[in-house]
């Protein structure tokens, strides 16, 4: 068993109950069966496997979102879950199941109407910070922050870029380091900090319309709506003011999806504009240091772009930071590794919701050594999202989504 295993062995047992104990619920409750099988001959950690609520409540009319766990048939132990609410309308659409697979390996899961035993850890939150209207988001990997407009009463920072937190802690740090102040969560006191610079960039994976050469960006975000703060998936969405993109208006919507166990989080963009041609959009990486290196892999169905780079030394920032955006392959233009940034180039239509994978690892995190471990992770996500978790839902079809 390999030491990723190990590490999601370990966290199921901890949420675990005994078996017997388990078992005798189990048979004084109604249930649904749960089939999820890994199509791939890869190890999956952490996988958020998706159980369409309305399938559950068929056979279960009595479930509520409060009330809900979900219990490894074979060996009878709890799996972290969460109701989410994906639109904001106030209904349940999903169960989320968090699990870990071997390779090719098919699991069966046991739903109940029963509450879990205890609290299911948070691994992955979104908030609004109010005093600056930043929206922050992390898993137990890594954290993000993006600026609105709110942030203007405090700096001047005009940007809907995106901001990195490395960290080095498997706990959640977005309240904590808050709480510390502006000044002191940019120094490292053991658990990572803020080393990155945004500035009026694409930061770490932002996005701009392209067009006759030159990149132009929404400002700050003017609305936030956060819809799941955790534990095992966070959700929330911005929209932005319209914004003149060398003689058109354009506006953007984003939706952002961060999930436990993940340094990679989805990201959904919608550009309108009031015509119907179609539209170019840069996104990528700024430039920060000498040393900085991109790399591309249009191998698969899903593209990626990459850059490998020394942490800025600022505050005594430390190590090296990949960071990496996936997208549709049939999407991907071009790739321009400019003075000040390295990007991709993509197409899109208005009103066309764009779908992207950004993120970022750390090597003082641990998990990545060198810029192979990096790009090995990139192409491993890559697979993943190729062929999803298969879910079923006794014998009928349930959607899976990551």
């Amino acid at each position: 068993m390999t030491k990723t295993m190990l590490c999601a062995a370990a966290l199921l047992a901890a949420t675990s109950i005994p078996v017997s104990a388990q078992r005798a619920t189990a048979k004084a409750s109604p249930r649904v069966t749960v089939r999820a099988e890994n199509p791939t001959t890869l190890e999956r950690a952490d996988e958020v496997i998706a159980v369409a609520w309305s399938a559950l409540k068929q056979r279960l009319p009595g479930l509520d979102a409060t009330r809900v766990r979900a219990l490894d048939a074979a060996t009878g132990v709890e799996l972290p879950v969460q109701a989410i609410d994906n639109d904001g309308d106030g209904a349940t659409d999903e169960l989320l199941v968090l699990a870990s697979f071997f390779p090719s390996q098919a699991r069966t899961f046991v739903i109940e109407p029963v509450a879990p035993s205890a609290p299911v850890k948070a691994r992955a939150y979104a908030r609004h910070i109010d005093d600056r209207d930043d929206i922050a988001w992390e898993s137990d990997r890594i954290a993000y922050r993006i600026y609105g407009q709110g942030l203007w009463k405090v700096e001047n920072l005009h940007s809907s870029g995106i901001d990195v937190w490395p960290k080095r802690t498997r706990d959640l740090i977005v309240d904590r380091w808050y709480a510390k102040g502006h000044d002191l969560y940019h120094k490292d006191t053991g658990e990572g900090a803020d080393f990155y610079t945004v500035g009026e960039t694409l930061g770490a994976g932002g996005d701009a319309i392209w067009r006759n050469g030159k990149m132009y960006r929404a400002e700050n975000f003017k609305s936030w709506k956060v819809l799941a703060r955790g534990p095992i998936r966070a959700v929330f969405e911005l929209t932005y003011d319209p914004f003149d993109a060398g003689g058109i208006k354009v506006s953007e919507t984003r939706r952002f999806v961060m999930d436990a166990g993940q340094n990679l989080f989805r990201e959904e963009t919608t550009f309108r504009t009031d015509g119907a041609d179609p539209l170019t959009y840069a996104i990528g990486f700024v430039k920060h240091a000498e040393g900085q290196v991109g790399s591309v892999n249009r191998a698969g169905p899903y593209s990626w772009i990459s850059t490998w780079q020394p942490v800025e030394k600022k505050d005594g920032g430390h190590g090296e930071l990949g960071l990496g955006l996936l997208l549709d392959r049939s999407r991907l233009l071009d790739v321009k590794d400019g003075d000040d940034h390295f990007f991709a180039l993509a197409g899109a239509k208005p009103g066309e919701t764009l779908v992207h994978w950004i993120g970022a690892g750390w090597t003082a995190s641990g998990d990545f050594r060198q810029p192979q471990d990096w790009w090995s992770h990139l192409d491993n996500l890559a697979a993943r999202l190729q062929a999803p978790i298969r879910v079923s839902v006794e014998g009928g079809a349930a959607v899976s989504a990551r």
